[in-house]
């Protein structure tokens, strides 16, 4: 039982970091990477960012059971080999979701990547301007990671006493 409440904790920490800063990605700088401006509801001075519940498996999922062993795994490399793994297998981890989640719901919540001329595949499940930024993002997620798993066992002797 302790197992199962440290992960859906570390699950349920990981999908709300990914979904803020998803939602933070898309208030600013996603017009940037796609190329092209994304059409907006409300002025941009309202900073409105868009996010899909689709995307918790994806955060929740991949980053306790890839990100965390991952990471674990090259915790010794130099930092710039770290970045660059991080870039490439968040990168093929992204398009591989992308192309799941339309194969399986018939769409994938990015799907306006398709229309950027920076699109990796025709569908464009992922971005080639993304990819330095996925390295920066597993560079980000490592101390958070950290700290993650060293509150897990306080939230486990909350839950469970």
């Amino acid at each position: 039982m302790e197992t199962l409440v440290a992960h859906l904790f570390r699950f349920v920490l990981y999908s709300m970091f990914g979904l803020c800063m998803e939602v933070l990605f898309a208030a600013h700088g996603i017009d940037v990477v796609l190329g092209y401006k994304v059409p907006r509801r409300v002025p941009r001075k309202y900073l409105e960012g868009f996010v899909s519940l689709t995307m918790i498996p994806l955060h929740g999922l991949g980053l306790l059971f890839l990100f965390e062993p991952g990471a674990a795994a090259i915790q010794e490399l130099h930092f710039t080999l770290r970045f660059a793994l991080y870039a490439v297998g968040i990168t093929a981890t992204e398009a591989a979701y992308g192309w799941l989640c339309e194969k399986v719901l018939g769409f994938y919540s990015w799907d306006y990547y398709a229309g950027s001329k920076y699109r990796v595949f025709k569908r464009g499940y992922t971005l080639w301007t993304l990819v330095p930024l996925w390295g920066l993002a597993g560079m980000l997620l490592e101390p958070y990671s950290q700290l993650v798993k060293h509150l897990a066992p306080f939230a486990v002797e909350f839950f469970l006493g």
